[in-house]
């Protein structure tokens, strides 16, 4: 009796979490010889055929892909693979468990013998067990409908798990007296009726809450490690600790199991030992075993490291991952200024290293998101233009890049357009604090952009309603370039460049956008969100004595109108050679698309379709590398991936750099000191219905010339 009186005693989780760690590497062994050589070819057949989903963010794979299917198919088959694992492995172990608890040896080799002749039982109480998880999920579904209460339905979960916890005594059940599926069932609660709470408790902490716990601080501490130590901290303590939960988990059903049978009346040590295979002597493990049960993962994470294979490479960064965003205020004193999944306007090379994000809030104050480095781990938040202030609180903030680094950002004061200049985290009013310019109209019904001139200087790209023949004409889009001397702009010199149809503009920060070609000759471009028409102005010289305007894009028929609105704005820039290159979003086939002109004035132009597109996308980002080839940012068209095509000449290449859960409103990309892009962009999970939403910053290494 000497069995059943040390199997008597309580306090099973510990004894039983103690006895693995004293036979782990004997406990590890069923783990070894299935484990392993699955995940080694599962491994293989990921690095060989992942192609051009693979990347590499951060220093870890990941299946980025341009489609869902790659993605699942990686997802499903190795998780099917690692669960027809488990299901021989978990109950080897058990045996094996079982025989170390009663002073009998059982090989790793006899203990999966004996599951795979249990197999057919097993698999029937995989099934049930299965059917009762999908019953309680739709039970948690049933009472949220119903009750529309949260909380409710997750009591209504956690019950029904831990009402299920004793049916993992079954497994011993099958394995050690023949039991059938149904049969395990029943005699695993009998079993359990007088210790029901204890033992459910026993279960639920040893089997499943325990071993999560201790994924979830390994996941949290390789975190806080460099992107090189984290990959191989995965490929090493990663593997070790897969390998190692199975031996736990299976000690503690052994323990409980053979626990409760010893508390039976009329039992003795033989019926505690009942079912297991024949006893073997002991032998050492070979040391050479346990190399290679570490040996895949090492090689996985040295080809990540390596990167042999020439997958993308990608530095990514959550910048609210950590934050805690607060009710928005009722007052405007005195009060933090807030990020909301729609106020993402621009984003800006900082010093250094570093990055500036341009927020700016529907009927709120411009802010500034600045990093202080590339990695975009530490980042300070501070108003533009503080609510104390006598400014508008008007959207639609507009900014561009000083060569010294500071940034210049527009400002409203009682329909007045003022300058600020910024640092990382302070901005003042331009000297002089000029108004530049009067709309007619509210601030939000008026286009503003922003040029800075190679050879000192601003161009200010104004676009206002006015009625320009009295009060009875029709009202025109007046089209303006302001040219400054200097961020003063103390003598600006407006010039009048385009008469538009003043009903095909909505009120948008993307709708007019400008730029500066050599000779310092501004080109700015206008886009009509009615009739999806693009206009070009372009200039023979800096002063503009000779504005022309072109229309690259054709309106559409007012036959397509309901699609008003779905496609907000366009991106320029201007080549090297005088070229300008334009990205929008298509009114009619709601395609990203690239206008790539092929003479100054855009008169000639090349339509370049980079995806199919889909409704209330962002508009894309434009911006040219080094070498001149522009790049643009996209959401792709179903609005899971975040794309970057690389154009040259008339041929563009598209990339997946991201995974999104769904498109937001928010995209800016930029030129960081290296020649990368960096890409800010919100990714939102549905903002609109309370749903989850984060602003990321992403930056592709290896797509760019350096």
């Amino acid at each position: 009796m000497e069995h059943v009186e040390r199997l008597r005693k309580y306090g099973v989780l510990f004894r039983s979490y103690l006895d693995a760690g004293r036979h782990l590497v004997r406990l590890a062994l069923p783990s070894v010889l299935v484990h392993v050589p699955l995940a080694a070819l599962s491994l293989l057949a990921l690095t060989v055929t992942a192609g051009d989903s693979a990347a590499l963010v951060n220093q870890q794979f990941q299946l980025i892909g341009t489609s869902d299917a790659p993605l699942l198919i990686w997802t499903l088959v190795p998780a099917a693979i690692a669960l027809a694992g488990e299901i021989v492995v978990f109950p080897a172990t058990v045996i094996m468990a079982t025989g170390h608890l009663v002073d009998q040896h059982v090989s790793p080799v006899e203990a999966l013998r004996a599951t795979v002749r249990r197999l057919p039982s097993l698999l029937v109480l995989l099934l049930i067990a299965a059917l009762a998880f999908g019953a309680t999920g739709a039970a948690g579904a049933g009472v949220l409908m119903a009750t529309d209460q949260q909380w409710l339905a997750t009591v209504v979960l956690v019950v029904a798990a831990y009402a299920a916890m004793p049916g993992l005594l079954a497994v011993p059940g099958i394995l050690l007296h023949g039991c059938s599926g149904l049969d395990s069932i029943r005699r695993a609660y009998r079993l359990t009726e007088l210790s029901f709470l204890p033992t459910a408790l026993t279960m639920a902490f040893g089997v499943f809450l325990v071993p999560g716990a201790t994924m979830w601080a390994l996941e949290s501490g390789l975190r806080l490690l460099p992107d090189p130590l984290a990959t191989i901290g995965w490929g090493l303590v990663g593997t070790v600790l897969a390998l190692a939960i199975t031996p736990f988990q299976a000690a503690v059903v052994a323990r409980q199991f053979l626990h409760c049978m010893a508390w039976r009346t009329e039992v003795n040590d033989s019926n505690l030992a009942h079912g297991l295979p024949k006893a073997t002597l002991s032998r050492p493990v070979r040391p050479i075993l346990l190399l290679a049960a570490l040996l895949p993962g090492l090689l996985f994470s040295g080809v990540v490291l390596l990167n042999p294979f020439g997958w993308l490479e990608v530095a990514e960064t959550n910048i609210t991952e950590s934050w805690q965003p607060a009710g928005r205020s009722g007052s405007s004193e005195d009060r933090d200024p807030e990020l909301r999944p729609m106020d993402l306007r621009d984003v800006h090379p900082g010093l250094g290293t570093g990055l500036t994000m341009v927020i700016d809030g529907f009927e709120d104050y411009a802010s500034l998101l600045a990093c202080s480095d590339a990695s975009c781990q530490k980042t300070t938040f501070t108003w533009a233009e503080p609510p104390s202030a006598n400014t508008d609180g008007a959207p639609g903030a507009v900014s561009a890049r000083l060569p010294d680094g500071r940034l210049l950002l527009t400002t409203w004061s009682h329909q007045a357009l003022r300058l600020l200049t910024c640092e990382a985290n302070k901005c003042v009013p331009a000297p002089g604090n000029w108004n530049i310019a009067r709309a007619n109209y509210p601030a939000e019904y008026t286009g503003v952009a922003l040029a800075v001139r190679q050879g000192g200087g601003l161009v200010i790209a104004f676009a206002d309603k006015e009625q320009v023949k009295g009060d009875t004409s029709p009202t025109k889009d007046i089209v303006s370039l302001i040219s400054c001397a200097d961020v003063s702009c103390s003598r600006p010199e407006t010039k009048q460049v385009a008469h538009l149809d003043a009903s095909a503009y909505l009120s948008d920060v993307h709708n007019l956008a400008v730029a500066m070609a050599p000779g310092d000759r501004p080109v700015a471009a206008r886009f009509d969100t009615t009739s999806g028409q693009i206009h070009v102005i372009s200039c023979a010289d800096a002063a503009c004595l000779q504005p022309r305007v072109t229309r690259p894009v054709p309106p559409y028929p007012t036959s397509v109108n309901d699609r008003l609105g779905l496609e907000p704005g366009l991106s320029l820039a201007v080549r090297a050679d005088g070229h300008p290159v334009i990205a929008y979003r298509d009114m009619n086939d709601h395609a990203t698309k690239l206008l790539d002109c092929r003479t100054s004035d855009c008169a000639q132009a090349d339509v370049i379709t980079l995806d199919a597109g889909g409704p209330y996308r962002t508009t894309p980002a434009l911006v040219l590398d080094r070498v001149g080839r522009p790049l643009v940012a996209y959401q792709n068209q179903d609005g899971t991936r975040l794309m970057l095509a690389t154009c040259t000449g008339r041929r563009c290449e598209s990339t997946a750099v991201a995974r999104m859960r769904g498109a937001g409103e928010g995209l800016a990309m930029t030129m960081n000191s290296e020649g990368k892009p960096m890409i800010a962009w919100i990714d939102d999970g549905g903002s609109l219905l309370g749903g989850e939403w984060a602003l990321i910053v992403t930056t592709p290494l290896s797509l760019t010339a350096d």
